[in-house]
């Protein structure tokens, strides 16, 4: 065999890796989303008006009550992968329940899954088994997101909080 099979070999090998890498790395990080990511939303107002009424319906539906009144919201500017568009912000806000003993927090924790998944939301499939002591469930329709954070039994503190997808502050991108 000669020393040019083997280089021809490896050339079009490099040549197919980097092909394969471009396409997934474009898939993976968003090229596929970017025209999501240009697309007006709801106003960062608007998000946290259903981020309150979200946290007043599953409140409502626990047999536990916080220890304490909401947090603040808290907005963080959403990673655009290095693709853009920047400039959209996600909003969330938390309510703490402090410890609560093993009984109610079973029970808050069944009461949390029975009242969202009744009403559409689904296990976040981003957090698949990323971590036993927390429940987050997803809205498919608007992506808003709530999470029951401290539901393992070696938790002490029980948390809720609701966070909102990437929205545009004022609902649409900059131009």
């Amino acid at each position: 065999m000669s020393t040019a099979a083997p280089a021809s070999l490896i050339r079009r090998v490099t040549a197919t890796t980097m092909v394969l890498a471009a396409v997934l790395t474009l898939n993976g990080c968003g090229a596929g989303t970017l025209g999501e990511r240009s697309k007006p939303t709801i106003t960062l107002d608007q998000a946290k008006k259903q981020i309150d009424t979200y946290l007043t319906d599953v409140l409502a539906a626990l047999p536990v009550k916080p220890a304490k009144s909401p947090g603040d919201f808290s907005d963080l500017e959403c990673d655009a992968n290095d693709i853009g568009p920047h400039g959209r912000t996600q909003s969330r806000r938390e309510y703490d329940f402090g410890d609560v003993p093993p009984v109610p927090k079973a029970e808050a924790v069944k009461a949390f899954r029975e009242y969202l998944t009744g009403r559409g939301f689904a296990p976040d499939p981003d957090a698949a088994g990323s971590r036993s002591d927390w429940i987050r469930l997803k809205n498919p329709k608007d992506d808003f997101l709530a999470t029951l954070d401290g539901v393992s039994d070696s938790s002490h503190d029980l948390s809720l909080r609701v966070s909102s997808p990437c929205v545009w502050p004022d609902g649409t991108p900059p131009k």
